[in-house]
C-alpha cells in the first residue's frame, strides 16, 4: 500500500491554478512523481494542477490526465502536505513521467462552484435576517449539500426570509473576488467570519469576498458573480445537539 506522506516527501508545493482562475477547464503540467497502485491504478504528482482535492467540505474534482501515449481517468485528488496527489485508473498504455495535459469534469466542478458560493451567501443572508452572528460547524458540497451552524435553529419565518433575501441578491448580482492575507490581517478584517473558529493557524490565508458581504477564509473554488448561482432552494433544516443543519441546492443553470 502506498504511503502518501512518503510519496510527497521532498516535493515542493503544488501550484494551485484554480486559485487564480476557477474557470480553467484544461491545463498543461509535468509529472514530477509517479507511483503505480494495484489493478492498473496510479498515483501521480504534477508540478501544477486545476484539480481541487477533497478539502474544506468540497469534494474532489475528477477528469482525465493524458500523456503522449497514455490516459488516466482521475478518480480523486488529495492534498498531502501542500502537495496534490492525483489517483486514477490507467485507461490506455502505461503512465510514465513527462509532460501531460489535464481536463476536469466541468459540469461537476461548476455545480460545486455554484453550491459553494451559494453557501457563503447564505451565511450573510442568515446573519442579516436574524441580526445575529453565525458560526458554521461543517459543510458538504456533494450530495446532499448542506452547511451546519452552531446555536439555536432560526424560526420558519427567518429561514424563509434568508432564502428570499439570497434569491433577491442573486437576481441583482455581485462580484466575487479572492485575496491572500496574513493571519493578523484576517483577524482585523474578518474577526466574525462564520468559520474562523475552526481554521488551522497558517502563515497566510485565502479569503473570498462577495461584494457587499463579509470576507470569509476559504480555499475552494467560486463563481465570478453570484448571478451564476441560479435559484437557491432550502431543502430541509434539521436540529442537532449543538445547532442545526441547512440542506440546500441550486437550480436553473446548466
Amino acid at each position: 500500500m502506498v504511503e502518501l506522506s512518503e510519496l510527497v516527501e521532498g516535493l515542493e508545493k503544488t501550484r494551485l491554478l484554480y486559485w487564480s482562475d476557477s474557470y480553467l477547464k484544461t491545463f498543461q503540467a509535468k509529472i514530477i512523481r509517479l507511483e503505480p497502485d494495484k489493478k492498473r491504478y496510479v498515483y501521480m504528482v504534477l508540478d501544477r494542477t486545476i484539480f481541487h482535492p477533497k478539502s474544506g467540505g468540497q469534494p474532489s474534482d475528477r477528469g482525465l490526465i493524458t500523456g503522449p501515449d497514455f490516459k488516466v481517468e482521475v478518480k480523486k485528488a488529495m492534498l498531502v502536505n501542500d502537495v496534490i496527489v492525483h489517483w486514477g485508473k490507467i485507461l490506455e498504455a502505461d503512465a510514465r513521467s513527462g509532460d501531460v495535459e489535464g481536463v476536469i469534469d466541468w459540469g461537476w466542478r461548476y455545480l460545486l462552484m455554484r453550491r459553494h458560493t451559494a453557501g457563503h451567501l447564505y451565511d450573510h443572508c442568515l446573519r442579516q435576517i436574524t441580526g445575529k452572528q453565525v458560526e458554521t460547524t461543517d459543510s458538504w458540497l456533494g450530495d446532499p449539500c448542506y452547511v451546519g451552524y452552531r446555536g439555536k435553529k432560526p424560526s420558519v419565518e427567518e429561514l424563509r426570509g434568508a432564502e428570499d433575501l439570497e434569491n433577491e441578491m442573486i437576481g441583482r448580482g455581485a462580484i466575487v473576488k479572492s485575496d491572500t492575507i496574513s493571519y493578523e490581517e484576517l483577524l482585523q478584517i474578518a474577526p466574525e467570519a462564520p468559520n474562523i473558529y475552526r481554521l488551522p493557524k497558517l502563515d497566510s490565508f485565502r479569503i473570498v469576498t462577495i461584494d457587499g458581504c463579509e470576507p470569509i477564509p476559504c480555499g475552494g473554488t467560486h463563481l465570478r458573480d453570484i448571478n451564476e448561482i441560479g435559484l437557491f432552494k432550502v431543502k430541509d433544516v434539521l436540529e442537532k445537539e449543538d445547532g442545526f443543519v441547512v440542506y440546500y441546492d441550486v437550480e436553473g443553470i446548466k
